[in-house]
């Protein structure tokens, strides 16, 4: 009589637990100036901001270094998945890493500015 196993009752799986292998990841130099571009511009952003509101200044620069750099990772990830040898394909991948966040920062901050101006025309 042979073992029969279902959904329900699945055999059991070879699976590992020691962890993955690290694996480093690659970037180039032209990788590295997209990092510097963007942060750049978050710096000018958060001197921007610094001339309104000095806490918002430190926010600008602190959440935006943030979301630079995780979006970095994030395509320097897909990148050494799916390596291209073409720069301006790893740049377009490193600008798409960034869509997320520029979509839904973009329409956090509308709207907050859109409460702001319907609180002003209600006062």
């Amino acid at each position: 009589m042979t073992s029969q196993h279902d959904i329900y009752d699945p055999p059991p799986s070879g699976t590992s637990w020691l962890p993955p292998r690290n694996e480093p990841l690659t970037f180039t130099r032209g990788d590295l100036a997209c990092l510097l571009v963007l942060g750049g511009l978050v710096l000018v952003g958060a001197v921007v901001a610094f001339l309104f509101e000095v806490l918002l200044g430190i926010l600008v620069l602190i959440g935006g270094s943030l979301v630079v750099l995780e979006s970095w990772y994030t395509a320097l990830g897909f990148l050494s998945r799916r390596p291209t040898d073409q720069t301006w394909q790893r740049v377009v991948i490193i600008l798409a890493a960034l869509v997320p966040w520029i979509v839904g920062l973009g329409l956090s901050a509308a709207l907050m500015i859109g409460l702001f101006v319907l609180t002003d025309i209600a006062a």
